[in-house]
């Protein structure tokens, strides 16, 4: 019997498919899986993340890191010794949201065809629908959905706790095509996303998933997610905001730019690239 250690961060949903497309890899062999979100798992597991990255979902064998996300069914298989005959195949689903220009986005942002829409408890259900069926980088398969929003629904109950907003989310033809996640800086921290680590956390909010549409212009609804996000900053009861920014990667999770313009300031280094930038709201 062989064991790995699954340690998952709740806070985004395709974890869920993850977990789900693992444990059909894994199906008929000797192998255990021993699951942990990020939260619940073991100090020696949690300290193998270093202060400048996000937990997705990361597998260990024998306290060692043997892949990450995006998981690659191969990689496991080689790590242990698992022969290639007994793969399990998963269907994908097909991605259906055709792909834009920037200049049609931003002349369907201009037309008013783009509606945002502040992230609350009434429309967070469908916030979510962007990560299942229009994700940039495969939907997760239909048959791991309600899972999926199972473990990301846990966290949206803690944060309507604490706030009446949690960021907002952009839809262009009944289709969820950008969205930008704001938590109270503790939620995030407590599942395994980069934060800011000076000041009172009870006076922070910190910008979590910052993500695009498939076949949406990246850095053109990014910047639009931002503009959008300043408009409901009142909507929130904490007086600062943080997002994490790295350098040169304009178009990828956490991009500084983006924060420099909308008036963010540095105040943190968590690595050689990234960045804590941080803004008064209130």
């Amino acid at each position: 019997m062989q064991i790995i250690e699954v340690v998952y961060s709740p806070l985004c949903e395709a974890t869920g498919a993850m977990i789900g497309k693992l444990r059909q890899w894994l199906e008929g062999t000797d192998v255990q899986i021993r699951l942990f979100s990020f939260d619940h798992c073991p100090q020696r597991l949690k300290s193998k993340f270093k202060k400048g990255e996000n937990c997705f979902i990361d597998i260990f064998y024998c306290e060692n890191r043997i892949d990450s996300v995006p998981l690659h069914c191969d990689r496991i298989y080689e790590s242990l010794g698992i022969q290639a005959s007994v793969k399990q195949k998963i269907d994908k689903e097909v991605m259906t949201f055709p792909a834009i220009t920037s200049l049609q986005l931003n002349n369907a942002f201009r037309s008013g065809e783009i509606s945002f829409h502040p992230i609350n408890q009434e429309n967070y259900m469908e916030e979510m629908t962007m990560c299942l069926c229009n994700y940039p980088f495969g939907n997760p398969p239909e048959q791991f959905h309600k899972e999926c929003m199972a473990i990301k629904s846990q966290v949206f109950s803690e944060i309507w706790s604490r706030e009446k907003t949690a960021g907002v989310y952009a839809k262009y033809k009944d289709s969820v095509i950008g969205l930008l996640e704001v938590m109270p800086r503790e939620i995030l921290r407590k599942y395994g996303y980069m934060t800011g680590t000076t000041g009172d956390d009870s006076t922070y909010l910190s910008i979590g998933c910052y993500e695009v549409g498939y076949g949406i212009p990246r850095i053109d609804m990014i910047d639009l997610l931002m503009q959008q996000l300043t408009e409901v900053f009142p909507l929130f009861s904490r007086k600062r905001i943080e997002g994490i920014g790295i350098y040169d990667w304009a178009d990828g999770f956490n991009p500084y730019w983006v924060y420099e313009k909308y008036g963010f300031k540095e105040i943190e280094k968590l690595a050689e690239n990234t960045v804590v930038m941080s803004k008064t709201i209130k």
